[in-house]
């Protein structure tokens, strides 16, 4: 070997034991034991991701993983590159799986920001106002025909119901089952998840 490789070795080596032993030393231990001396040795060879590496990867997979539910959901196989980011940003700003929320509006309105239903419920997420009118406003600050305001509400609205039924209770009571709605799809959670893929 080259003389450079070996210095290079030897001071790699030493950094190592000098980054170890130097803070003990500073610290007033003279005496470590080897259980403390591996456990600091392994420490410091197992590499920490960045937190902004784990909210990059988000940020880029979540696009990927709504258009791929609008491909194959009828009537968003045509969706937008806007609508495809407003979906992963607002999933993402809830707390909820991204494919989630693009499945649930693909069974909900077929990707028309401007779908009205029989009950009421508007948009893309089709959220019913009278319903959230206590947690929302409506008249002053959530427009639920802008795909975005309806996006965030209906995202959010969503997200707490996972959050305090699970995923397959939280999506029927998004549907409205068990809080009296006789016409409520039974097999709503079902569509779902298959349209999620997982």
């Amino acid at each position: 070997m080259s003389k450079k490789i070996i210095f290079g070795l030897w001071f790699g080596v030493l950094a190592l034991f000098a980054s170890i032993f130097i803070p003990l030393l500073v610290s007033g231990s003279s005496h470590i034991s080897m259980d403390t001396w591996v456990q600091t040795v392994i420490a410091k060879q197992i590499p920490q991701p960045p937190a902004k590496a784990f909210a990059y990867s988000i940020f880029r997979t979540a696009p990927l993983e709504v258009a791929k539910v609008f491909g194959r959901t009828q009537g968003c196989a045509d969706a937008d590159a806007e609508l495809i980011e407003s979906t992963a940003r607002a999933a993402i700003d809830a707390g909820l799986d991204p494919a989630i929320l693009a499945a649930t509006i693909g069974v909900e309105s077929g990707c028309n920001p401007f779908a009205i239903s029989g009950r009421g419920a508007v948009g893309l997420t089709q959220v019913v106002p009278h319903i959230w009118k206590e947690t929302y406003n409506f008249e002053l600050t959530y427009n639920l025909l802008n795909p975005k305001d309806n996006l965030h509400v209906g995202a959010a609205i969503l997200s707490n119901l996972i959050n305090q039924y699970g995923v397959l209770n939280g999506l029927h009571r998004y549907n409205g089952l068990g809080q009296d709605c006789p016409s409520c799809d039974a097999g709503y959670a079902d569509k779902i998840t298959r349209l999620v893929g997982r």
